[in-house]
């Protein structure tokens, strides 16, 4: 039997666009409004206007196995404080889950976010039911909760705030 292979990590290129539009498109939580936001904020990093780029708003990070693109995270740095940053999207392809791609991604965004002073990554996510597997994930990734806003997104999906600090 062979080592699974590592997820190698590096940043978007504009080639990487289409495969991350379909990639989102898979994405059972993500809804059509959601994909379309991620996908805007992926734009913004592969475009060319002035915050575009690893040192822009929206630094997007894909995950590779074998060569072929299987996940990705985008972050941000948090307006108006000195070192927080937040996750705004992490997705893994649905048919490679469990292979290391998350936890994988979740390190590289707190190295890059690290190596510009960053001192914790800041995110949000649904308090539905159909969350539990997300919001475990990153618990066992080293997140913890901080907070929660009953009723957030609409009756009866709060949404809850994790914090990874270093």
């Amino acid at each position: 039997m062979s080592a699974p292979s590592p997820v190698t990590l590096r940043l978007a290129q504009p080639d990487d666009r289409e495969i991350l539009e379909a990639l989102l498109s898979r994405v059972d939580n993500f809804d059509e409004e959601e994909q379309r936001v991620a996908l805007e904020l992926i734009d913004i990093f592969l475009g060319d206007g002035p915050t575009a780029g690893p040192e822009g708003d929206y630094p997007t990070l894909v995950a590779e196995l074998d060569g072929t693109i299987c996940g990705y995270a985008t972050i941000g740095r948090t307006p108006f404080t000195e070192s927080t940053w937040h996750l705004y999207f992490i997705a893994a392809d649905p048919q490679r889950r469990r292979a290391g791609i998350g936890r994988a991604l979740c390190q590289a965004c707190a190295e890059f976010v690290g190596t510009r002073g960053g001192q914790r990554i800041v995110l949000e996510t649904a308090g539905r039911e159909d969350y539990g597997g997300t919001r475990g994930f990153y618990l066992a990734t080293g997140f913890r909760e901080e907070g929660r806003i009953a009723d957030y997104y609409r009756p009866g999906d709060d949404v809850v705030y994790y914090v990874w600090r270093w």
